[in-house]
């Protein structure tokens, strides 16, 4: 009975100390994979919403002469690189949207996100499609039109709030405008002055080596720190690793590409343009060794005359800096 008395309930402290630090030990070596298996698994979701983007400039193209959505180019030397002003049209009068968007004074001229939001109006895919979730800046979609049912005519405005202009877009495109200087080709030009639509924008000229939507480009920033430092002139051979070149969706690791016979692929490099070029530089002979020209947030449009037939030397647009999320 004595001993009874005396027998030992519960752990000791040492003892307690020993299962907490087991379980320390399983959760730091679990956690890593399940970060990676939620990574893999908002890249498919990622993939589908760049198929879906493509797939939805196919038939946006089935109405309108086999070409993408674009609206006017640009008039001058620069684009509008991020989403235009806050500005909204009246819900009874789609046809004064869409002019405001194509006509020659239209604020949204020169803006490929712009040409993007044309498949929102036209009813070929909704907002939600735009956000990757791996994204860390842009966590919710853009709204679709104001609670006074006026229509926004570009990204830049989430659930209605303005102050979030730059948020609600996860994609850039193949810029669709190709620049023509002050030479005469022989060919009409397409308003805008010295730019018309490029010869990639259309069904005719997509195929499955020509890249059409990305994972947003990175603009270049060599002040930032870390793995948020972009420099995507970097040959792919280089000192830093791959996220020097890459989009800011996925940590640096790589970007889903979508290409023109609407297949979506994981590429590690940017390296995959038709000519096995970098899809984030332009009017770069230099090929897997890097160099180029790249897209400012500034806005400056490509100042250089693209190729015109296949492969084609496109370029994604628009740009955001990874460190700081400016458009």
């Amino acid at each position: 009975m004595a001993a009874n008395r005396h027998s030992r309930h519960g752990f000791t402290l040492i003892e307690l100390l020993v299962v907490i630090s087991i379980i320390a030990l399983l959760i730091a070596i679990l956690l890593p994979s399940l970060a990676r298996a939620r990574e893999l698994a908002n890249r498919a979701v990622c993939s589908a919403n760049i198929r879906g983007i493509v797939q939805s400039m196919f038939i946006y193209a089935q109405s309108n002469r086999g070409e993408f959505p674009s609206v006017l180019p640009p008039a001058g030397s620069s684009y509008q690189n991020g989403p235009g002003a806050a500005a909204s049209d009246s819900a009874s009068n789609i046809g004064t949207i869409f002019y405001n968007m194509y006509g020659p004074d239209a604020w949204q001229n020169g803006s490929p996100l712009a040409c993007l939001w044309c498949m929102v109006l036209g009813g070929q895919i909704t907002p939600k499609s735009f956000i990757c979730p791996s994204d860390v800046l842009a966590t919710a979609p853009s709204a679709e039109y104001s609670g006074n049912s006026a229509y926004y005519s570009n990204f830049g405005v989430v659930n209605g709030d303005v102050s979030n202009t730059g948020q609600g877009e996860s994609y850039s495109i193949a810029f669709p405008w190709n620049h023509y200087g002050s030479s005469d080709d022989g060919e009409e030009e397409d308003g805008g002055g010295s730019f018309r639509i490029g010869s990639w924008w259309n069904t005719n000229a997509a195929t499955a080596q020509l890249p059409l939507v990305s994972d947003m480009a990175p603009a270049k920033n060599t002040d930032a720190s870390g793995n948020t430092r972009r420099d995507p002139t970097q040959p792919r051979a280089n000192t830093y690793g791959n996220f020097i070149f890459n989009s800011g969706n996925h940590n640096g690791d790589g970007q889903n590409v979508g290409f023109g016979d609407d297949h979506v692929a994981w590429e590690s490099t940017p390296y995959v343009g038709e000519n096995h070029d970098n899809i984030f530089t332009y009017a770069s002979t230099q090929g897997l060794n890097g160099g180029g020209q790249v897209l400012k947030i500034s806005g400056s449009a490509p100042n250089a005359l693209l190729s015109s037939v296949a492969p084609f030397d496109i370029v994604m647009a628009p740009v955001r800096d990874v460190a700081t999320g400016s458009w």
